[in-house]
């Protein structure tokens, strides 16, 4: 299964497209769709959220963020919350977004998120990652904020990659960069959107946190969602997706560009 963001040159998104403007290429071969939908579709969505002390001049902001993005999700979205930093912790949920009550939500998340110690996002995104394929939604979403630095993990940064690229999540990412030290790794964050069909934000201001969470939304929302049964056996599939409107336009596409085979003991 793939969800399929598609932009015009201009960034907007495309509606409306039908299932033959779409190629899906498995292993170079063309394959067969076997869904198509183009309507928004409710997701299992988790915010994993630095709770490390380089997170406090953002906490309140973020805060502020999440509870909106909570606000107009779409109302089956089921929505967690989980923070890291020396320790990964469970904060919300998982509730339904349409019978969640905003006020309860931001005291959760201001009571969870205290901005001290120091930083495990490699256990953190392996703790989210562990706890979005549980969700009841088919489509998975995690959303990372932090500076992407490390030094508390007992992981190990391929023991993410590896995580990473046996999941069938859609990972976000919020880069929260100090400006004055300029600590942090938003490499990492920006090999975890790509890796999984996402995208790496990085705001420049602490006024633009909340457009990230907005643009996020955005995209969530507005993916196509496609299924088929690869034709090839192999270990890692290698995925290109190809879009053609009748009008002949040259659009944007973005989605994870590969997948590793699985078993029911795991990945191939």
């Amino acid at each position: 299964m793939l969800h399929v963001s598609v932009r015009d040159r201009g960034g907007r998104y495309i509606s409306g497209l039908d299932r033959d403007a779409f190629t899906v290429i498995d292993e170079g071969k063309p394959q067969t769709l076997e869904m198509f939908s183009a309507d928004e579709v409710p997701a299992s969505i988790g915010f994993l959220i630095d709770n490390s002390n380089s997170m406090h001049p953002n906490r309140e902001r973020v805060i502020a963020a999440a509870v909106e993005f909570a606000r107009h999700s779409h109302p089956k979205d089921e929505i967690f919350v989980m923070t890291f930093n020396e320790q990964v912790r469970h904060a919300f949920g998982p509730a339904v977004a349409g019978e969640m009550n905003p006020t309860t939500f931001r005291a959760a998340m201001a009571q969870a998120i205290g901005a001290r110690g120091m930083t495990a996002i490699y256990d953190g995104v392996l703790g989210g990652l562990k706890r979005v394929a549980q969700g009841g939604q088919t489509r998975q979403v995690l959303i990372v904020v932090s500076d992407g630095d490390d030094n508390a993990s007992t992981a190990t940064r391929q023991d993410v990659i590896r995580q990473v690229h046996e999941s069938d999540a859609t990972i976000y990412t919020i880069a929260l960069i100090d400006p004055l030290t300029r600590e942090g790794n938003p490499g990492l964050l920006r090999e975890l959107a790509k890796e999984t069909g996402g995208e790496a934000y990085r705001p420049r201001k602490l006024e633009d946190v909340g457009e990230a969470f907005d643009r996020i939304a955005r995209d969530v929302r507005s993916a196509y969602t496609l299924a088929y049964a690869p034709t090839t056996r192999t270990n890692r599939h290698t995925v290109r997706v190809y879009v053609r409107p009748k009008d002949g336009r040259q659009l944007q596409v973005r989605t994870r560009d590969g997948y590793f085979e699985k078993t029911r003991g795991g990945t191939r």
